[in-house]
């Protein structure tokens, strides 16, 4: 311990940090201690101790983690795709991957209290010969300010099977607050270099934060592999090394000559390895049993073919005291003649009782001799759709069990509290686009093969209408198309040399436009992944058709329902409040 504070003494650049150092040390030390006597190498996983260090990492790191993009100061416009960083000083240094900046840009930083500035990129090294390795990229904010910052830990140090966090900003979502995940150090330094961990990552979320269990910066996000426990980190210990150097702004052709002195970790010995994290689901052993028959399998024919999805049986308690049934699932997915299949083999039909096309539920019954309760004797009591609160701050983090049909449940961290998610994804493809000319919106862009080619419309056709709303300035045409899905029928109104016409178009999927990593994980996304009033983002790995299945913390609560995989990153729950509403109107 001298030796640690001798080093930050010592060190010009450690100045910054040295006021709170023992505050921190301190801190950590208590963390450890607190797993340490639950935890061991090789022992089984205490999950609430577990939470409660991850609760106190999350809330000493959670405001350091920003959201960042190019910023044209001219025009006053965002001018590149969005990124992440980590605030390490009070003066304002930002770490985050160099291939997400170019020296001497400026660029706008956003914290999580809402607050903005702007920050100039300093040094870079991200060599062109290596695949733009190491990756290490720093920035300054601009101007004077009291900013959250990070303690930085020693990548070094890290040890197989260490629990770590990722607190950053995934692009597609476009959320003003940052997503948690939770995972373990896989190998602290593999051959190419780099961290590798099973936080997940994508787009967006490159240079932002990996944690250790204690809320120290440990590693950067860099790239990632096809498999979702792939994920490569830029070891903090580099930015250590390199600091002076990356003062500079400059992009470094090779290696610096300049170094500085990492240092060591002071906790070096009493970091945790947790094997147990390998398989987090042996921890949730006699709950997944306890929640296995609230699951069944919905069969179904969907636009004349096969599908099928997973469900959350209901129990309801009528005036008269006798309990009545029923299957909570995501609508999109269930077509005609729904069979439930329970139990492992009992079969059920079953009617759509009512749908909500808005957050894609739909809730199906069964006829009066329906025994689908005495196979799922287990059912959610549909009064807690009532009883349930909001997700709190101080929950991020915190387990979450989702109990599948055939096979065993996944394990997640709650990542998010309840956000808005408008839809942009799940919109259906046309594959016509118009240019608003002589105040008439023309066609003047088709797809080969689109639905819109299909249904016969050509270029030059002029568009009057959609499904009978008049269509008669350009934000109208592109408003009325993003109302519907893929495998929606629309009826298009227009003109073709002086005669009017009607005619039906199926809109279908997107073309896909990029084969990025991200974009190719096992199952893939679901189809109807947003247009949501309220979702909850977690970080399991559910596959669409296992979507409608209900989602538990670690104390039993109920949280909601998986409605969608939205990406590598995030699968999204309903939370109890939507869904209440829903059923008070339907059933």
């Amino acid at each position: 311990m001298l030796f640690s504070v001798q080093l930050f003494a010592d060190s010009a650049r450690f100045a910054p940090y040295f006021d709170d150092f023992m505050k921190k040390f301190l801190w950590a030390s208590l963390c450890a201690a607190l797993l340490l006597t639950e935890v061991a190498s090789g022992q089984s996983l205490d999950l609430k101790k577990m939470e409660k260090t991850l609760g106190g990492a999350i809330g000493k790191a959670y405001a350091t983690s920003v959201r960042i993009w190019g910023f044209d100061t001219v025009s006053q416009q965002q001018a590149s795709a969005q990124f992440s960083g980590v605030v390490v000083s009070a003066q304002g240094h930002i770490l985050t991957a160099a291939h997400t900046v170019v020296p001497g840009n400026i660029y706008k930083v956003f914290f999580t209290d809402g607050r903005e500035c702007l920050a100039r990129a300093l040094g870079r090294i991200g060599l062109t010969d290596q695949q733009n390795m190491p990756d290490v990229g720093m920035m300054k904010l601009m101007g004077a300010g009291k900013w959250p910052y990070a303690e930085m830990g020693w990548s070094g140090s890290l040890r197989k099977d260490e629990p770590c966090l990722s607190i950053a900003y995934p692009e597609t979502l476009n959320q003003h607050l940052p997503t948690v995940r939770f995972g373990r150090i896989t190998e602290p330094l593999n051959q190419w270099g780099f961290v590798q961990s099973s936080c997940k990552m994508e787009p967006g979320d490159s240079g932002g934060p990996l944690y250790d269990y204690m809320g120290r910066v440990v590693a950067l996000h860099s790239r990632i592999g096809e498999a979702e426990d792939t994920n490569l980190e830029v070891p903090v210990d580099l930015y250590r090394k390199y600091w002076t150097a990356l003062q500079q702004v400059k992009d470094y052709p090779a290696l610096p000559s300049q170094t500085d002195v990492a240092g060591t970790d002071p906790l070096a010995d009493k970091l945790l390895a947790v094997p147990a994290l390998a398989d987090l689901k042996a921890g949730f052993t006699s709950d997944a049993a306890r929640y296995k028959e609230m699951v069944v399998r919905i069969e179904s024919r969907l636009h004349g073919v096969p599908a099928h999805v997973l469900g959350t049986v209901l129990k309801m308690t009528k005036g008269n005291g006798s309990m009545d049934f029923a299957v909570l699932s995501k609508s999109s997915l269930i077509g005609d003649s729904p069979v439930v299949i329970a139990g492992g083999t009992r079969e059920f039909r079953a009617v759509v009782m009512a749908r909500d096309k808005e957050n894609d539920l739909a809730v199906l019954g069964f006829g009066r001799s329906s025994q689908i309760g005495t196979v799922c004797k287990n059912a959610l009591d549909a009064r807690v759709f009532t009883d349930t609160a909001a997700a709190r701050f101080d929950e991020l983090g915190h387990f979450l069990l989702s109990p599948l049909f055939g096979r065993g449940p996944e394990i997640s961290v709650l990542g998010s509290l309840g956000f808005a998610l408008p839809r942009k994804f799940s919109i259906g493809f046309f594959g016509a686009g118009a240019n608003f000319i002589n105040e008439q919106i023309i066609l003047t862009r088709m797809a080969p093969e689109s639905p819109a080619a299909a249904a016969g419309l050509e270029l030059g056709d002029r568009i009057t209408g959609i499904n009978g709303v008049e269509i008669s300035r350009p934000e109208h045409y592109g408003a009325e198309l993003s109302k519907y899905g893929p495998g929606d029928s629309i009826s298009i109104q227009g003109i073709r040399k002086g005669a009017a016409y009607s005619r039906m178009a199926v809109l279908s999927l997107a073309p896909k436009t990029g084969d990025h990593p991200a974009e190719r994980f096992a199952g893939g996304k679901s189809i109807r992944l947003d247009g949501f009033r309220e979702v909850l983002s977690h970080d399991a790995v559910i596959r669409p058709e296992e979507c409608g299945g209900p989602v538990f913390d670690a104390a039993g609560r109920f949280m909601g329902i998986n409605i969608a995989r939205f990406s590598r990153t995030s699968t999204l729950i309903l939370p109890p409040a939507v869904i209440c509403r829903f059923l008070l109107t339907s059933i």
